[in-house]
């Protein structure tokens, strides 16, 4: 019985011990802040949010600012610039082609005709063209022996020139076409407008025979007004004729057409003093009433010189859906 209450003691004793050692290291501890608890808390949960946001996929939306102050352009090289800048030359060497002051393209010319081809082009680059540029043949039918040709004068960034080149018609009745481009001092060529093109010298060769005066063929333009429907008005068919000769004289010609009425056939006259083309014009105005829907055809017919010669016919069909 005495062991018993012994051990019983002892162990009340040792539970006793512990207890105090509990309650001293209890006591050693500070007291926890709740604030910080509460900031370290707030800033993992925005730390977790910024993660999540950097891995997923955002869209960028642009605002626009409104400007503090007015944008200054670049400051263009001098007009003195002594050469062009090595690489591209687009800015410095850029032309615009204004217009052909002579021989548009297609002129009908004599053969062996002499003729001088004039360009006006502006220099809208940023250097000048001083005596080292040239114009310069680059393909096709030259028409001369001189395949270079000296600028007038230097032309200088925004300001227009005229160049020219001497030709020679063939003897050949033909369709001519001589490409040419602008050379500079440093090498290599350039053209005009934004795909660098050559300016270009198109001209046909009348056709030369053993009769002398002659026209050479004929082509004709149709339309109709209105282009659809029948007005009580009528429907209006213009015929318009382009007219070739060879050389100076006098056409006559007379408009034949199918169905004819009771009407006399129009004639004219045209006069050339070189050779080229020149327009005619014939008008068929067709009411609501006319028969409808089978060819028509109406044709130049050159009396003079040719002898009542019909090159061609324009067929139309008339209706009204």
């Amino acid at each position: 019985m005495k062991l018993a209450i012994y051990k019983l003691s002892t162990a009340l004793a040792l539970l006793a011990l512990l207890l105090s050692a509990c309650s001293s290291e209890t006591a050693s501890q500070p007291t926890p802040d709740a604030a910080a608890i509460a900031t370290s808390a707030v800033q993992t949960v925005e730390a977790r949010y910024t993660e999540q946001a950097l891995a997923a996929p955002t869209a960028t939306i642009a605002i626009p600012l409104a400007p503090t102050e007015t944008p200054v352009p670049p400051t263009q090289p001098a007009a003195s610039t002594p050469a062009p800048p090595a690489g591209d030359q687009g800015a410095c060497l850029y032309a615009t082609f204004i217009s052909d002051v002579t021989i548009p393209d297609g002129q009908v010319v004599a053969p062996g005709a002499t003729l001088r081809k004039t360009w006006r082009i502006k220099n809208i680059g940023t250097c000048p063209w001083d005596s080292g540029y040239k114009l310069v043949f680059e393909s096709g039918d030259p028409m001369t022996t001189t395949t270079t040709v000296a600028l007038p004068k230097t032309v200088y960034p925004d300001e227009t020139v005229d160049i020219s080149v001497d030709l020679t018609a063939p003897e050949s009745y033909g369709v001519y076409t001589g490409k040419w481009r602008i050379a500079t001092p440093y090498g290599g060529t350039f053209g005009v407008g934004l795909n660098d093109l050559a300016l270009i010298v198109m001209i046909t060769v009348a056709k030369k025979t053993e009769l002398g005066f002659r026209v050479f063929d004929v082509t004709y333009t149709l339309t109709r007004d209105p282009q659809t429907g029948c007005p009580e008005r009528g429907t209006t068919y213009t015929i318009t004729a382009t007219v070739f000769a060879n050389s100076a004289g006098e056409v006559i010609y007379r408009w034949d057409r199918n169905p004819m009425d009771e009407s006399a056939p129009e004639t004219g006259k045209l006069v050339f003093k070189d050779a080229g083309s020149q327009t005619v014009s014939f008008v068929w105005l067709l009411k609501p009433k006319a028969v409808q829907n089978f060819d028509r055809w109406v044709a130049l017919n050159i009396l003079s010189p040719n002898d009542k010669e019909q090159f061609k016919r324009v067929l139309f069909n008339f209706s009204c859906p």
